[in-house]
Formats: structure tokens, C-alpha cells, sequence
């Protein structure tokens, strides 16, 4: 019985070894996808108890709790997002990677949907300004989501929208407008 049993634990360790991450960068790539998928999971009011790591996890937790409903907390998960470690660019060997372009757009898009479904409009408005300021380009989803309906009834929505559609038709003119 004790040689069945050695040798079943023999051939489970090998595959226990094989699977852990080998270096700190798959250990914590690993512990972001655990919490982006435990995040999948979660109950929207056991989620308090829930930590991210890092601004993707922050920002799946938030949308959690968006589609659930409870606009207020999940824009405490974005704006915390803005402050954890991102999946971007590192670069100082002393501090956490950097905001990617998409989580930095992602959070603050969603903190101006958050902020518009409050009623929260000045501060809302400065959220979309700076998603866009950011490089989200779809102004078509900018005036068309639910989400952002409390903002697009504010005049500003519209001079915002205007300014940002005139920088982009500007860029892609390309150098002096000649192409």
C-alpha cells in the first residue's frame, strides 16, 4: 500500500513543480490573472474583502461592480486604479511598472460614467476630458452610452467633444495640413 501511495506522490510532484511560475514576473503575472478571475466570481457585496494588485485587477473589480448596479463603489476601485501599478512600461528599477495607455483610458472613462450615473457632473466631465486627453478616440460610444447620459445633457459635453473632434481632424491632416 505505502509503494502505491510513494509512487502516486512521485508522479503528482513533477506536475506540481512544472506548473508553478519559474521567475517573479510569471509569479506575478499569475496573481493578476487570479485576481481578474476571482474577480469574475465575486459577489458584488463580498467584494470588500478584495485587494488588487495592480490597476487591471482594480479595474475588473469596478466593472463588477458597475454591472451590478453600485456606481459609487465601483468608482472607488477606478480611482484606485489610477494609483496601484500597471501592466505598462517600467521604467525605474525601484518603482512598480507604469499606467498602460488602455488602464489609464479604462479607469477614467469609467470614473466618468460612475460620476455621471451620481449626478456628479463637473467632476465627471473632467474624467471624459482626460480619457480623451489620454487618446480614447470613439466619440461615437462618447455620445451614444447610457452611462454618460447625464453628462451629454450639460452644454460643456458638446464643447468638449467639439475641441477634441477638431485636435483629432487637426492630426490627421498630418504635417502643416498638406496630407
Amino acid at each position: 500500500m505505502q509503494a502505491v501511495f510513494a509512487s502516486s506522490v512521485r508522479a503528482v510532484a513533477p506536475q506540481r513543480a512544472s506548473r508553478r511560475p519559474a521567475n517573479s514576473q510569471q509569479r506575478q503575472q499569475a496573481r493578476r490573472q487570479l485576481t481578474v478571475r476571482a474577480a469574475g466570481d465575486f459577489v458584488p457585496s463580498e467584494a470588500a474583502r478584495v485587494d488588487p494588485e495592480d490597476a487591471k485587477g482594480a479595474i475588473a473589480i469596478g466593472l463588477k461592480f458597475t454591472n451590478a448596479g453600485n456606481w459609487a463603489q465601483g468608482q472607488e476601485y477606478f480611482e484606485r486604479a489610477l494609483e496601484l501599478p500597471g501592466t505598462g512600461l517600467k521604467r525605474w528599477r525601484d518603482k512598480p511598472p507604469a499606467l498602460s495607455t488602455g488602464e489609464l483610458t479604462a479607469a477614467l472613462y469609467n470614473i466618468a460614467c460612475c460620476r455621471s450615473r451620481l449626478g456628479d457632473i463637473d467632476n465627471g466631465l473632467v474624467a471624459l476630458a482626460g480619457c480623451v486627453e489620454q487618446g480614447y478616440r470613439d466619440f461615437r460610444q462618447l455620445r451614444s452610452d447610457p452611462d454618460l447620459e447625464a453628462l451629454r445633457a450639460d452644454e460643456r459635453f458638446e464643447g468638449l467633444m467639439r475641441r477634441f473632434e477638431r485636435q483629432e481632424t487637426q492630426e490627421k491632416k498630418g504635417f502643416l495640413g498638406l496630407f
